[in-house]
């Protein structure tokens, strides 16, 4: 009966040869190096170890990975519907950015036509000019003696507080 394994084609050996030949001796040392280098004593070793794996393999795993296999699927497709969701959701973002920009400009234009409305031409320059204006005056009242005016004042006030009372 002639047949061939696989890792003698991976290995290129695609000659057939009958399972009762024997192995020839530089194959059987390259057999046996990989079987020493698995920790095995041999390659008989080696295959009795295979075969005995292969007996106590259960069918179920076999099922089992069938099942995953078909969950798989199912993890793909709602991974697919997820992605489709998202460029959708992408997509209502981009819109709504846009009209957020839309809203923003109109606010300004109404802004500058409201200035325009109540004061006239050049409405930002007579704002800066009145914020000008009271930031000066804030500044010169602060160097004002208010403390000594408050004093000198408080008796007169007292006496008017008081006419007021009776």
């Amino acid at each position: 009966m002639a047949s061939t394994t696989g890792r003698d084609a991976i290995e290129g050996m695609d000659e057939i040869r009958d399972a009762s030949e024997p192995t020839p001796a530089p194959e059987r040392e390259k057999a046996d190096r990989h079987a020493k280098a698995e920790g095995f004593e041999s390659e008989e070793a080696y295959e009795d170890y295979l075969h005995a794996v292969a007996e106590d393999a259960p069918i179920e795993e076999i099922i089992v990975d069938v099942e995953r296999a078909a969950s798989r699927e199912e993890l793909e497709r709602q991974i697919e519907d997820v992605r489709a969701q998202i460029d959708h959701l992408r997509a209502r973002l981009h819109i709504i950015r846009h009209q957020a920009g839309s809203v923003v400009e109109e606010n300004i234009r109404w802004a500058d036509a409201s200035a325009h409305a109540q004061l006239g031409r050049y409405p930002w320059l007579k704002l800066s000019a009145a914020m000008a204006a009271a930031f000066l005056v804030g500044k010169a009242l602060q160097r004002l003696p208010f403390g000594s005016l408050a004093t000198a004042l408080a008796p007169v006030i007292l006496v008017v507080a008081r006419e007021r009372g009776r």
